[in-house]
């Protein structure tokens, strides 16, 4: 690798971190309750907290003018205000710096002439990802201060499969980088087919995730495998029309996202062991999937269980983004010589 090349992987690199604490810290900030005490956004003039009494005030009574503190948080104290507003300041600040992470860097590589037109607009595209991402973010703020004071699962979905997505194309832009291909091996077309399927029902598994957090329905049906004593419990399909219970039924949404779960870590079993005998780098690789899907499934279960305390259902999120890398690893070694 070239030392321009290693300078772009260094960069993508740490991007690659900071977005990947970027949500986990989004996670903890909606596990806190703390993603509705900014009410506004102000991109430039928000850097600066509050520094004094007066200034809390000000925010503090900012944010009793919306249905979050009415409804729920009416006995709050200022001191308890202060946590969940850093909670979401930190969070929001973590944004404008991976912003800075972006444009400075992009700049001096641009002027130096390390960018190629081909990866020149795969960051654009990337930067245009996080610009997005960010007016996302906003969108999905804005739903909980309305009547209803919480955030809309749709929009934290949304939110939270951009995220992945964005983590996965970095990452898949680094892999390029860093092990220039040399050949396409076509011997593994069906494996490539495969693992797309497994990334596809993991992506899947992310969104009705998203809905059970943003239902809040990993608190009720806190056993495992049964609900209510069953297997498959009654009351599935209570909302009329049909097609509403996958997406807004709390029953539902959480049976789906158990067993979708549970039909994942089949489908990489079963990968796993068709890919271990090709080579042994791919050996491991197949090991590592088998390893983070297990924890990632052992996880859901113990979060669900334990009523989704804030340890364990970060600690869920965060393998799902290693399960995640680790896929576009393996599908990349599968690709490329």
């Amino acid at each position: 690798m070239n030392k321009p090349h290693k300078s772009i992987v260094v960069w993508l690199r740490l991007s690659l971190i900071v977005v990947i604490l970027m949500v986990i810290i989004g996670g903890l900030t909606r596990l806190t309750q703390s993603g509705l005490s900014i009410t506004y956004w102000k991109p430039v003039t928000g850097i600066i907290p509050p520094t004094n009494i007066d200034q809390w005030m000000y925010e503090f009574n900012e944010y009793k003018k919306y249905p979050e503190y009415n409804k729920l948080n009416l006995n709050m104290s200022i001191n308890e205000y202060k946590t969940i507003y850093y909670w979401e300041y930190l969070h929001r600040m973590i944004g404008r710096f991976i912003g800075l992470l972006f444009f400075f860097p992009f700049i001096y590589f641009y002027y130096k002439s390390y960018l190629n037109k081909k990866l020149i607009q795969k960051l654009l595209f990337l930067f245009f990802l996080g610009v997005f991402q960010g007016f996302l973010g906003w969108y999905m703020v804005k739903s909980g201060l309305v009547d209803n004071p919480h955030i809309s699962h749709y929009r934290l979905s949304l939110h939270l499969v951009l995220a992945f997505f964005i983590i996965g194309y970095i990452y898949k832009t680094e892999l390029l980088l860093r092990y220039p291909i040399v050949d396409k091996v076509s011997n593994y077309l069906r494996y490539n087919k495969f693992i797309n399927i497994i990334i596809i029902v993991l992506f899947i598994q992310i969104i009705y995730g998203a809905f059970t957090a943003g239902l809040k329905a990993g608190q009720f049906w806190n056993t495992f495998p049964l609900i209510n004593g069953k297997i498959v419990p009654d009351d599935l399909f209570a909302i009329t029309p049909v097609y509403l219970n996958f997406i807004e039924h709390n029953k539902l949404i959480q049976f789906m996202h158990r067993y979708i779960g549970l039909f994942l870590l089949i489908l990489i079993y079963i990968y796993s062991f068709k890919i271990k005998d090709i080579n042994l780098i791919l050996n491991i690789k197949s090991r590592n999937l088998i390893t983070l899907v297990t924890c990632q499934v052992f996880l859901g279960i113990i979060t669900l269980i334990s009523k989704a305390p804030i340890i364990l259902a970060s600690s869920h999120q965060i393998v799902a983004i290693f399960l995640l890398l680790q896929l576009i690893n393996t599908k990349h070694f599968l690709k490329y010589k």
